[in-house]
Parts: structure tokens; C-alpha cells; sequence
């Protein structure tokens, strides 16, 4: 299937976008977006003067300084199919939350990694710090070991996400290591339902996660983190198997479901 040529000009707005939806909201000046973004200055310019016109953008008439403006209002306030499907496991997570006392996540692929969508904090003195909307390379992660695992064509989409910047700056020996325990993973997965990691993503922390198959977004999974100390296999394994049971509650009119066994 041939795929139509990106325009520029489209692509150009949205990235400018995306920056100013991360600065300051007293906004930036010309100079820093287009030294930032790397693009000539007139044309970050002719951009932002076009999405300002349609209240895309602000422009401080003091400052000379932009930001975004109220018209991007609408798509802020829009709940996309993935965010209403996190509303509706919400409940879920904060189940499995009281349940086990331990950080739970939710999160999907994006590019090589995975980000979180939403967690839920245990109520502990010593506990795993994390954020919403962070990424980690999906890899050396329970969640994306979990969704990779899960993809149909799963050995070939492995060598794409272990191409990831930050898995090529390993050694040949770490990349070997790590690309066993991921397979190894695969393989629980299927017996088991579950994978797992130990201070591969995070120095002192272990994860355990179970991914969900979504039909009208891409796979989901959540996981279950806590200091390394805390995660014996025992533990391990009784994190996950309640993690499914709370899971398998999850009901039939729901878009989502548990990834059944396959070994």
C-alpha cells in the first residue's frame, strides 16, 4: 500500500505545538522556538503567525513572546478512545492498588518505549517514585515486555525495539543478555500470563506486568513495581496471579480484555 507524502507545513505546526504546550506559559521567544526546534526563523515565524490566526497561538503584546492560545481549548478538553478506556480501568488499578499495597501502572508502546497513563500510589513510607506521562525504553520494562509479547509478529517487532538509542548504546554482551530475557519473558508469558523485570529499567526496583488486548486502541498493560528487596519470586508470582484474578473481573461489554494463556 503506498503512503501519501507528509506535508511539511503540517508537520511543522504540530511540532511547534507540542513545543509550546511544554514552555513556560508566559511564553518563548522567536528566537529560542526556532533555535530549539531547529528551523529558520522565518519559518517558524510564517508558522506561528498562520496558527495564531486561528487562536492556536498567542502572542504577548509586550514581550513578543508566544504561547499557546484558547482555541486549542476543544482538542485539550477531547477524551481521545484511550483515555476514556483508562477512565473505565481506573477502578481496576485502584482494586489491585488495595489489594497489594505496591505502585500500580498503567501504560501502552509509544515509538520504542512505553509510557505511563496512569497510577495509582501505595500508601507505604518507602515506595517507588514515578510520574504519569513518564517514558522508559519498552524493552527493559515488565509493561512492554508484556505488550511486546503480545503483538502477533512478536520476534520480528523485537528487533525494531531493540534497536532503540539507548539498548544500541550497550555492549554486544548486554545486548545479547538482554535480548534472552526478554524472549524468556515471552515465554512466561504465554505459560503464565505475566513478565517480569529486575532493576533492568531502574536501579533497586522489580516490576511484574499483565497486558490487556484492546479492540478500538492499541493493547494496554499494567503493572506492579516495588523496591527489589521486596520482590522475591514468591512475591513475584503472587503479585501477578492477583493481578489477573482482578483482572479476569474485568466486564464482557468492556472493549479490553485479559490476554488468555497460549502455552
Amino acid at each position: 500500500m503506498r503512503h501519501p507524502k507528509p506535508l511539511a507545513s503540517v508537520s511543522r505546526a504540530i511540532t511547534l505545538i507540542e513545543y509550546l504546550a511544554q514552555q513556560d506559559p508566559q511564553g518563548t521567544a522567536l528566537g529560542t522556538i526556532a533555535s530549539d526546534l531547529g528551523i529558520n526563523k522565518a519559518t517558524a515565524y510564517n508558522t506561528l503567525a498562520t496558527l495564531r490566526d486561528h487562536n492556536w497561538v498567542d502572542q504577548d503584546s509586550r514581550t513578543g513572546f508566544y504561547r499557546l492560545g484558547d482555541g486549542i481549548a476543544p482538542i485539550a478538553q477531547y477524551r481521545t478512545s484511550t483515555r476514556q478506556l483508562v477512565d473505565s480501568l481506573r477502578p481496576y488499578l485502584a482494586r489491585i492498588g488495595r489489594r497489594f499495597n505496591e505502585l500500580v501502572h498503567l501504560g501502552h508502546l509509544v515509538d520504542t518505549d512505553i509510557a505511563y497513563l496512569e497510577k495509582v500510589e501505595p500508601d507505604r513510607a518507602i515506595r517507588v517514585v514515578s510520574a504519569v506521562g513518564k517514558r522508559a525504553t519498552a524493552v527493559t520494562t515488565s509493561l512492554g515486555r508484556a505488550l511486546i509479547g503480545s503483538l502477533d509478529n512478536r520476534d520480528f517487532q523485537l528487533e525494531w525495539y531493540m534497536a532503540a538509542p539507548e539498548i544500541q548504546a550497550l555492549s554486544t554482551s548486554e545486548k545479547k543478555a538482554l535480548h534472552a530475557a526478554v524472549v524468556a519473558n515471552f515465554a512466561r508469558l504465554d505459560e503464565r500470563g505475566w513478565t517480569e523485570e529486575l532493576e533492568e529499567s531502574e536501579p533497586g526496583i522489580a516490576c511484574v506486568g499483565v497486558p490487556l488486548l484492546c479492540e478500538n486502541t492499541g493493547n494496554l498493560a499494567i503493572s506492579i513495581s516495588a523496591p527489589v528487596e521486596r520482590m522475591t519470586p514468591d512475591y513475584r508470582a503472587e503479585l501477578a496471579t492477583g493481578m489477573r484474578e482482578e483482572l479476569a473481573e474485568l466486564p464482557a461489554g468492556m472493549p479490553v480484555r485479559l490476554r488468555p494463556l497460549t502455552a
